[in-house]
């Protein structure tokens, strides 16, 4: 029987299917020096053959999510040139028609109809994608769209750490939960597809709204984010997915606390804990820690361990805390680093220090150095000054987190009214206006002006916490009360 590639909702696909699908296609696509082929699709199974096709036939993968508006695909497609854009989506069919753009439909076997479309002239690159593996996105501070190159050197750099993590087999399954454009989703699908093993992808739509019903073996390997837990939790999710099966569960992309490690206690307790630090422009991860029955935590948050190997790191602007421990910027070197954004100069991401090019993560760190071990600890853009003093809101929503029963926390700064907003999550009945006792060791330059009870906060399509809708909302209540 030939093995399945892919576990999609109620559909399977073997590798036969990927193998004569990616056949078509590649013949299908133009024959230019343009190797950079964007996928733009309603379903996950399209995203996966463009991986597939990209990473067989040595095109560059390109996936672009359908929840951006066509503005902001438009840009996006603007950066990567694409020699072509595989799509089913017809939104974006409707907009290529409207300008006139050049496309056509394509059959693929054991597939959907999908098109092809094309650019009438081609223009040339702002960039040189010689080497390039794939190319995703991420969202500058001012909401730009900055592209992310990422080579076969960087693949290969990585592909050497994770094969020191643990072994894929071929018959495992592997359950991905992440956006279908998320370098994070390539990464179980670089799992499958290097050690002839399966995915499951999980939709958002199947935890959000409680119709998670896998119909796939069971997994040995999840890779998640922590909030999908939290989810699942409050679905009850857990008592319908057989997980005492996984042999790992890989997490990254936002802190893991000790209330989800409860959680994995609870009902998958036979899985090894693998927490990791990672970003787009580092090539998915760059730090790891093997979490067991006991595990090191700093401020409720699971480590994310040590770097990687080749990775270098130092802390800028540093800052020595009380009990000994280093925070600061995470900045990072080595051969899984990529070259630079594709679109704009990459001066003020990039610093040298002895001679060497080092990447400005943008994310806080706190590390141990006694335990030689990194802990999380917020974006960098999070720090603020406040009744004179420096606080970062990620310690403020750690610090509110560990007062029971309080179980999760978001803090929102205004900076034209200089003031905190605390939404939090609670169990149910609790009121902290009748507990206000449970504030009173808190210096007066950490407690919020504004507290918000809520049952959940809002997520966006990573499955985290939708911080702009609720700025959003604090802001319009700011400008209600102070109007």
């Amino acid at each position: 029987m030939d093995q399945v590639f892919l576990y999609s909702k109620h559909k399977k696909f073997s590798y036969h299917d990927f193998d004569a699908a990616s056949a078509v296609l590649r013949k299908a696509l133009p024959h230019s020096s343009n190797k950079k082929i964007m996928v733009l699709s309603a379903q996950p199974e399209l995203y996966y053959l463009g991986f597939y096709c990209c990473f067989n036939y040595e095109y560059v993968y390109c996936p672009v999510t359908l929840q951006d508006d066509i503005a902001a695909i438009e840009a996006q497609i603007a950066i990567i040139n694409p020699g072509a854009i595989i799509t089913n989506s017809n939104l974006f069919l409707t907009h290529c028609r409207q300008q006139e753009h050049v496309y056509e439909p394509l059959q693929l076997p054991g597939f959907d109809t999908c098109y092809l479309c094309f650019r009438e002239t081609e223009s040339p690159d702002t960039f040189s994608s010689a080497g390039l593996r794939y190319i995703t996105f991420t969202t500058g501070r001012g909401g730009a769209a900055m592209g992310v190159g990422i080579s076969n050197a960087n693949i290969s750099a990585f592909s050497d750490n994770l094969e020191r993590l643990f072994e894929v087999e071929e018959t495992a399954v592997i359950a991905n939960a992440f956006a279908f454009s998320s370098d994070l989703c390539i990464l179980a699908m670089y799992l499958a597809w290097n050690n002839h093993a399966s995915v499951a992808h999980i939709t958002e739509d199947e935890i959000r709204n409680d119709a998670f019903f896998p119909d796939w073996p069971a997994s040995q390997i999840l890779c998640v984010v922590p909030s999908v837990l939290r989810l699942m939790q409050k679905n009850r999710l857990f008592k319908r997915v057989p997980l005492q099966s996984l042999r790992h569960i890989l997490f990254c992309s936002e802190p893991l606390f000790e209330t989800d490690m409860q959680l994995i206690k609870e009902h998958c307790s036979n899985a090894g804990i693998i927490n990791c630090f990672g970003i787009p422009e580092l090539s998915i991860f760059c730090t790891t820690y093997e979490a067991g029955a006991y595990y090191h935590s700093f401020n409720k948050i699971v480590s994310i361990g040590r770097l990687n190997t080749g990775c270098r790191a130092y802390i800028a602007d540093a800052q020595l805390s009380a009990d000994g421990n280093i925070e600061g910027e995470l900045c990072v070197a080595g051969d899984q680093v990529f070259n630079g954004y594709l679109n704009m100069p990459d001066s003020h991401h990039f610093t040298e220090l002895d001679g060497e090019r080092y990447f400005k993560t943008g994310h806080l760190v706190i590390y141990n150095k006694e335990e030689d071990l990194y802990y999380y600890a917020g974006r960098v853009e999070r720090e603020i000054r406040y009744q004179g003093h420096r606080i970062n809101l990620n310690n403020l929503e750690y610090l509110f987190s560990g007062i029971h029963p309080i179980t999760d926390a978001a803090a929102i700064y205004s900076r034209k009214y200089m003031t905190i907003g605390l939404f939090f999550t609670s169990s149910p009945g609790f009121k902290l206006e009748d507990h206000m006792h449970l504030l009173e060791n808190i210096p007066s330059h950490l407690r919020p002006t504004h507290f918000f009870p809520t049952p959940h906060f809002p997520m966006n399509a990573h499955f985290k916490k939708d911080y702009p809708a609720l700025e959003q909302f604090y802001q319009r209540y700011l400008d209600k009360m102070y109007e």
